[in-house]
């Protein structure tokens, strides 16, 4: 069990780092789908999302343009589960993600209150949301630089579950 456990950390591991490695195409127009990319081999590192077997429901508050490069995922097998749905809106969802993902500034507080009560996994692709109280950021910069930012406090808080494999491959902030 040790060995397939080690195994598919070393795999997961591999994958991220080839996602995350020379990816200088990721222009203006490429990277919501870099991000996207990232975001769904992410979610595979926490422990206590993946141990579920239902279907996985995304949530992106402020971006349609991240959405629209999540929602090509729509079908994929993460695990155990699938992911059936993204949605889009300026505003917390009306139905319970897995995942909310937010990009807008301006309601990060109802976010993270909405994120801890509920216990869903928040992330974001902006880097300055994650010191705010988001668990996971991503982001891609015009030149293709990718960041990846785990905040332990708001994992604690969200009842996320990390694989400390994404630890060694993160910037921890707490």
């Amino acid at each position: 069990m040790y060995r397939y456990c080690f195994c598919k950390t070393m795999i997961l591991i591999g994958l991220l780092l080839v996602a995350t490695v020379n990816t200088s195409y990721a222009g203006d127009n490429q990277a919501e789908t870099v991000a996207a990319a990232l975001i769904m081999q992410l979610v595979t590192f926490e422990k206590s999302l993946m141990s579920s077997d239902k279907d996985m429901k995304i949530h992106v508050v402020g971006s349609t343009a991240l959405a629209d490069a999540l929602k090509k995922s729509v079908g994929w097998q993460i695990a155990k589960r699938k992911l059936s749905q993204v949605t889009v809106s300026n505003a917390l969802p009306e139905e319970r993600p897995d995942i909310l993902c937010v990009t807008d500034s301006k309601i990060i507080s109802e976010v993270i209150e909405y994120t801890r009560k509920e216990k869903i996994f928040s992330l974001t692709t902006d880097p300055k949301l994650v010191k705010k109280g988001i668990s996971l950021g991503v982001s891609v910069d015009n030149n293709g630089k990718q960041k990846i930012i785990v905040n332990m406090t708001a994992s604690s808080k969200e009842g996320l579950d990390w694989n400390p494999a994404i630890l060694k491959v993160a910037k921890v902030v707490k």
